[in-house]
């Protein structure tokens, strides 16, 4: 009887791959969240892992967001018409309600302000007299 779990066939292959992979996510980028979360110079097979698996997630989160859009710019031809929007035009528009909903399903939920206010009048950021002239 082994001591230890099973390893699957070609989990050794796949973890020696990692030397050779350039993943999305720079190692620099995964190794500064694995030193803030408590790991100390963690093994390049490690950071390459958990970067592949972070870019699988954003990956994922993509493609739901991207679904979302699509389903909500299904609605009919009038309504686009009368929201004034050129019928022709096939671009995707991806807006912050189309990321919630599909982080959501990932155990994030996205609040956003109930309102938000881009000029501050004397604000950070602002200048005086930049709001709206009364």
């Amino acid at each position: 009887m082994p001591d230890g779990p099973e390893i699957p066939e070609g989990a050794e292959e796949f973890v020696a791959s990692l030397e050779e992979y350039t993943p999305t996510i720079p190692d620099v980028l995964t190794e500064y969240y694995l030193t803030k979360s408590g790991f100390s110079q963690p093994e390049t097979r490690l950071t390459r892992l958990i970067s592949l698996a972070a870019q699988k997630f954003v990956s994922d989160i993509a493609e739901e967001a991207n679904w979302y859009t699509a389903q909500r710019q299904q609605i009919n031809q009038k309504a686009k018409q009368e929201q004034g929007f050129d019928i022709r035009d096939k671009r995707k528009v991806l807006t912050t309600e189309d990321l919630a909903a599909a982080i959501k399903e990932y155990g994030v939920n996205i609040k956003k302000p109930m309102y938000y206010a881009d000029n501050v009048p004397g604000g950070a950021g602002g200048s005086a007299g930049a709001g709206p002239s009364s």
